[in-house]
């Protein structure tokens, strides 16, 4: 069966000396190899949007990625874009809207380490160049645990609150820690998103749910095997978490 793959990244960065518990770092070396190599064996980088249309069966294209970045890190704009660039290649990133231009405050303290979030002006400037923008919630709750009325505040708010910023529709969705549940959902699909990505391990499929969108989480320890493997065989979803 066709299917497609989508890459979740975090930060974009040197990991400081011995903190980085959740493996969320790729160094820019390895990320820009990892670039290279979508391009050199011929993947074709969508923009996040295509994946719903390769989910409801209009996509005629094979070896589709597309690329997603949570949390909106200030590494973003200073590794990762300039490798995107070079390439042309699209990509999503999810931003936590009440965190605009301050730090990773809702795990900070877990992780031991202060990460800077991209401002507005940056984000402004990288709408420009044509990167996508998705919400990631207003504060990067476990929404699960929240009140019905709290995740109504979470999910809607955090796209008023980029739409009145970009003067575009948001329609794209991150779960922070990839928590949800079904209540979560209908919140999402009532507030008007058109997709959600979840951390759930696997490709993506024609016929799954556009709310419930796998992806790969390439972390630290991903080497090139690993990475390659992911992209030309079934490993994501041999590996599938449920």
């Amino acid at each position: 069966m066709n299917s497609a793959i989508v890459l979740m990244y975090h930060n974009i960065a040197d990991p400081p000396s011995g903190k980085d518990p959740v493996g969320s770092y790729v160094s820019p070396r390895m990320f820009r190899f990892q670039m290279w190599y979508l391009k050199a064996a011929g993947f074709r980088v969508v923009p996040l949007n295509d994946i719903a249309d390769f989910i409801n069966g209009r996509s005629i294209h094979k070896k589709i990625a597309a690329l997603t970045f949570d949390d909106g890190y200030q590494d973003f704009y200073e590794n990762a874009y300039p490798i995107l660039s070079v390439y042309k290649f699209p990509s999503t990133v999810f931003i936590v809207t009440d965190l605009v231009g301050k730090e990773n405050a809702w795990d900070y303290k877990d992780v031991d380490v202060r990460k800077s979030l991209m401002g507005w002006e940056t984000i402004h400037r990288l709408k420009q160049e044509g990167v996508t923008f998705g919400a990631h919630t207003r504060t990067h709750p476990f929404l699960s645990r929240l009140s019905p009325d709290a995740v109504r505040d979470e999910i809607y708010n955090s796209k008023l609150q980029l739409e009145e910023q970009l003067q575009l529709p948001v329609d794209l969705f991150c779960y922070p820690y990839g928590d949800y549940d079904s209540e979560t959902i209908d919140a999402v699909n009532h507030a008007g998103y058109k997709l959600a990505v979840t951390t759930k391990r696997g490709l993506v499929h024609e016929g799954d749910n556009i709310f419930e969108v796998r992806r790969s989480f390439i972390r630290t320890h991903t080497n090139p095997f690993l990475f390659l493997c992911r992209l030309h065989s079934p490993y994501e979803d041999w590996k599938k978490s449920v």
